[in-house]
């Protein structure tokens, strides 16, 4: 039987709220742009069809039963009401592909990470929002964070194309059979656990990743001041590539590099996975902890045992006279690995047929409100994106609706979100540029420092200056400044 507790008030009968100014200031690397004008239609839903909807593959019977309350109760307003809902499952990492592959072969409406938004609306595998129902409660139930990454610009006219309906981050997942809650705060401590149970024949690391690029291992070139949230690191800061978006050789970042450079190096420190996988790693305790999201829980536990899962925010580290050298940085700075604190969305497929526009506009917003999202957690632990989530979740802990993981679980990847930024990819642009044409590599080379190749402070800001010029050109410089930091030019 279908799960009925889900009955919303539908936008027909919402009260007209003004619309919340759309200009965030920037243009999304786009040049100038106006924004579209939503429309408020108060009319009933008419039409027949059916609509197809791509949620992940653990939130299939969920949504599916969600989509039918809402059919039923709009098939009670209107007469001329005829639509029908098939949910199903697939895997957002590739969705961009699939749509750009065959767009014709692809849901109605489809689930996306943010940072594809801008790819997919510039080659029209997307469409914009124009009810005024749904632009009001984007703006007013999200972080501006979010709605911020949510706008696109396609030929001159900057509109929403995304409605936020599951937030994530990285966290830290650690084995809580050799890891205290206390070790597990910092990356110091992770070390002292791995080296407490390593032998002259089996080295065990600390923490380890799922993988090199620029996502999964990005808390270092991320990492705030613990105290104060200060980061000198720039990541198209205005959504655009234009001179001084980008920042990349600050003194911290510089510092930042160096420890992660000898945390790599240092007995029980970061390793990368083996040639036998991470989980592998973490099962046979070759490592301790993975940094990693929501989505690799499950994974996590089966390689540990369900009952030796802990899981934390983002260690710290304290910067040594080691990591400082030749920076201004000071000695004894706390430092946080950052995250990409990021939401997934609902899209409109470009090539959905135009005569479903209303209703899918109208499914989203309902799919995506507040109350949904909270029971999406309870069912099927999709962290909310909405603002307030933190609190709700800590009273359906009290109330005894989700389980101690659960809520552990979420309480990391909100409290990390203080710590992270939205993937500022508005772009398909600036989403090539960061992860594709080379960046990641070059800081993972310097980590690794082979042979001591990164040895000096000026090779590390050397490295720095091109992974910025990357960043803004999409190219390595044809030479680097004798005198670092420096400016690069957006012309």
């Amino acid at each position: 039987m279908r799960n009925k507790k889900i009955i919303l008030a539908l936008p027909i009968f919402a009260m007209l709220v003004g619309l919340t100014a759309c200009d965030i200031g920037s243009n999304n690397g786009n040049g100038s742009y106006v924004d579209i004008t939503p429309v408020y239609n108060d009319n009933l839903l008419t039409g027949s069809g059916k609509i197809t909807v791509w949620v992940g593959n653990e939130s299939v019977e969920f949504y599916q039963n969600v989509a039918d309350d809402w059919v039923d109760v709009n098939a009670a307003l209107s007469p001329d009401f005829h639509f029908t809902v098939e949910v199903a499952g697939h895997d957002t990492g590739s969705v961009a592909g699939d749509l750009i592959n065959d767009a014709s072969a692809c849901a109605d409406i489809y689930t996306a990470a943010h940072d594809n938004i801008g790819k997919l609306a510039a080659g029209k595998y997307a469409k914009p929002f124009y009810d005024g129902y749904i632009y009001d409660q984007i703006i007013a139930d999200n972080p501006t964070s979010f709605t911020n990454v949510c706008y696109s610009v396609v030929d001159g006219k900057r509109a929403l194309y995304g409605s936020p309906y599951i937030g994530q981050s990285l966290f830290l997942m650690y084995n809580k059979q050799y890891v205290t809650a206390e070790q597990a705060q910092t990356f110091e401590g992770l070390k002292a656990a791995a080296a407490a149970i390593s032998t002259p024949t089996k080295k065990v690391n600390a923490v380890t990743v799922t993988g090199t690029d620029g996502y999964n291992y990005s808390f270092n070139l991320l990492a705030q001041n613990n105290e104060t949230h200060a980061t000198s690191l720039k990541l198209y800061e205005g959504g655009n590539k234009a001179t001084g978006s980008c920042w990349a050789q600050g003194e911290d970042a510089v510092a930042n590099l160096r420890w992660a450079q000898r945390y790599f190096g240092e007995e029980n420190g970061l390793a990368w996975a083996s040639s036998s996988g991470w989980e592998q790693d973490l099962s046979n305790t070759g490592t301790l902890a993975l940094i990693s999201g929501s989505w690799k829980y499950n994974a996590f536990a089966n390689a540990v045992g369900v009952s030796n899962v802990g899981v934390a925010m983002i260690p710290t580290y304290t910067l040594t006279s080691a990591d400082v050298e030749g920076t201004t940085a000071e000695v004894g700075t706390v430092m946080r690995g950052g995250t990409f604190a990021d939401c997934k969305v609902f899209m409109i497929n470009g090539y959905s047929n135009g005569t479903k526009y209303l209703a899918e506009q109208n499914l989203i917003k309902y799919l995506s409100t507040k109350t949904v999202q909270k029971d999406s957690f309870v069912q099927c632990d999709n962290l909310p994106a909405y603002n307030g989530a933190a609190t709700d979740i800590a009273d359906l802990y009290s109330a005894g609706s989700i389980t101690e993981s659960s809520y552990n679980m979420a309480v990391a990847q909100n409290d990390m979100f203080a710590y992270g930024i939205p993937q500022p990819f508005v772009s398909g642009t600036f989403n090539t540029y960061y992860y594709s044409k080379g960046a990641p590599a070059l800081y993972q080379l310097v980590i690794e420092n082979k042979s001591d190749a990164y040895a000096t402070t000026d090779s590390l800001r050397q490295v720095l200056y091109r992974m910025q010029y990357i960043w803004q050109k999409g190219q390595e410089p044809a030479s680097v400044p004798s005198t670092l930091p420096a400016t690069i030019e957006s012309k």
